[in-house]
């Protein structure tokens, strides 16, 4: 590699140093105190990385990159409010969501909107929290469906999952993908004068939106009429006018702002469904534990920097080790949405193969982002994870206190994630593998067979996340934290994660398809050209149904 600057040194150095010869067998070896070298923490939240295979001077390495990638100050433009989203000209504020701070880079009008969204949020909340409607304590309210794609879903669905239901709270539902299988489904179970929508789109045209959306609106007004429906439907966008079009009373549209990105927006209004099933002060920890993150990335050291860390071990495991693909695997059902929320977080954000300037990027950027939780997971993906060909450096996310009374179950839990970590990173060599088979009473012509299929390599690298407890605020700060990991590969990859053109091209062939279908005319682009037998096909099929 060329050196032309101090990032770039930094970088040659960490690939001089990745030791194939630094073990983690020896790392973890009891003349050495790891852990105490290699975690931190911050309120409620423990990140172990004692089991990846860095010493002291890669580390202090991974933190010089830091500096010389201009970490902190990218950090700083980011909480100025500058425009470092560059192809779009916006600032990145979602942050203001949780610090509720709309003044200091909002114009007034901007801010009275945002500070309007939330009260709105939280009487909206409060009553159908009660199970009845607004002002309407007779009108019952049993179930909430939510309406929306990527992030304006996935949030709020992982947070109504991990957060505790209120006593009087209705059910949520969740509708995403075109599909329209899970709705007509959905409805079978319905009532229309005890069912709320909620729409979530920020520019109110989102063609999965609006598909379930106009379906929803037409099968209560069939049964309520157009004024009683109205009152039951709730839009969260930045395009207010669209949603009062759409029929949504006025006093129940909540703004969520231009500048708060679909993948980071459930700080915002579109976590109102959380609010309506946790409650809204839950809703609120939940934004504190965030802001509590957003000030602990911006004040501490680097050293004791969780989310400055974190987003230096996947450079180091991504650019430094070359592993294609990392894993999230959280041993508590309830955040059983975490790997699926990363997804989008990670490969979204960072899935560029371009810099801020529109060159070719010179290093890897986004690995593929999967998991599942423990301890299914150990069923259907440590096989490969611990005699596979690839190493898939993984992130453990674990809760000590449960919110229930078997603690017994709960040590268990915890000690498959521990044993998982500790199997992954020791291995077991051919001497324990040979006395394993010996104490099982194997002959020796059975165990020179198995031998090599039983040996597990080891130097499985992962991070282990310990919350003390699943609370709204530590909630938030993990999701802050991951937030913010993500934010600093993104300036030493030197590509912009605020924006996502990738998603658009595939939106705008399916608009093209979908008035194509119909048609058997020739086609005028190359790219339907390409799909005119297998239309011809859908359409042969499609009038075998009618």
């Amino acid at each position: 590699m060329k050196i032309t600057d101090p990032r770039q040194n930094s970088l040659q150095m960490l690939q001089k140093s990745n030791n194939p010869g630094l073990k983690l067998r020896e790392l973890l070896s009891p003349g050495f105190d790891r852990f105490k070298d290699f975690s931190r923490t911050f309120k409620g939240l423990l990140l172990d990385f004692s089991r990846v295979a860095i010493n002291q001077r890669n580390f202090g390495q991974l933190l010089e990159l830091a500096e010389h990638s201009s970490v902190a100050e990218q950090r700083e433009r980011l909480f100025r409010g500058e425009a470092i989203n560059n192809t779009e000209n916006r600032a990145v504020l979602h942050h203001l969501w949780r610090s509720r701070s709309f003044t200091d880079h909002l114009s007034p009008a901007e801010a009275s909107a945002c500070e309007l969204a939330l009260s709105r949020l939280r009487q909206l909340a409060e009553s159908l929290n009660a199970g009845h409607m607004p002002d309407q304590p007779q009108s019952p309210v049993t179930d909430v469906v939510h309406i929306g794609i990527g992030g304006s879903l996935i949030g709020p669905q992982l947070l109504c999952e991990a957060l505790p239901r209120g006593m009087n709270a209705p059910a949520v539902h969740f509708l995403s993908s075109v599909d329209a299988f899970d709705r007509e489904r959905l409805l079978l179970n319905l009532h229309p004068a005890t069912t709320v929508i909620v729409l979530v789109s920020k520019s109110f045209t989102t063609s999965e939106m609006l598909a379930h959306g106009l379906r929803l609106r037409d099968w209560m007004q069939q049964d309520l009429g157009d004024s009683a429906t109205s009152q039951r439907l709730i839009a969260v966008t930045s395009a207010p006018a669209k949603a009062v079009a759409f029929g949504v009373p006025e006093g129940q549209v909540l703004a969520m702002g231009e500048w708060t990105g679909g993948r980071y927006s459930i700080w915002s209004p579109v976590g109102l469904t959380v609010a309506i099933t946790a409650g809204a002060d839950a809703f609120a920890r939940f934004c504190a534990g965030g802001a509590a993150m957003d000030e602990h990335f911006r004040s501490a050291a680097a050293a004791d920097n969780l989310p400055l860390i974190h987003g230096l071990l996947s450079v180091w495991h991504r650019n430094i080790c070359g592993y294609p693909a990392r894993g999230l695997i959280p041993y508590d059902s309830r955040l059983r949405g975490m790997p699926g929320w990363l997804q989008q977080l990670q490969m979204e954000s960072n899935g560029k193969s371009v810099t801020l300037e529109g060159a070719g990027v010179e290093l890897e950027t986004s690995p593929v982002v999967f998991g599942d939780c423990g301890t299914d997971a150990q069923h259907a993906l440590f096989q490969a994870f611990h005699q596979g060909t690839q190493v898939v450096p993984l992130d453990f996310i674990g809760v000590v206190r449960p919110a229930h009374s078997d603690l017994g179950a709960q040590q268990e839990l915890l000690s498959h994630l521990l044993a998982q970590a500790t199997a992954l990173a020791f291995g077991r060599n051919e001497t324990e593998t040979r006395a394993m088979m010996q104490a099982e009473g194997k002959s020796p012509q059975q165990i020179e067979f198995l031998l090599p299929h039983r040996r597990m390599p080891g130097e499985r690298p992962s991070s282990i996340l310990m919350l003390d407890e699943l609370t709204a605020e530590n909630l938030g700060v993990l999701l802050a934290l991951y937030e913010h990991s993500v934010f600093v590969e993104s300036v030493i990859w030197q590509i912009n994660a605020f924006d996502q053109w990738g998603v658009e091209l595939g939106k705008v062939l399916a608009g093209q398809i979908q008035s194509a279908m119909d048609s058997a005319d020739d086609a005028d682009s190359p790219e339907l050209a390409s799909l005119q037998g297998l239309m011809a096909h859908i359409r042969e099929q499609s009038l075998k149904q009618i």
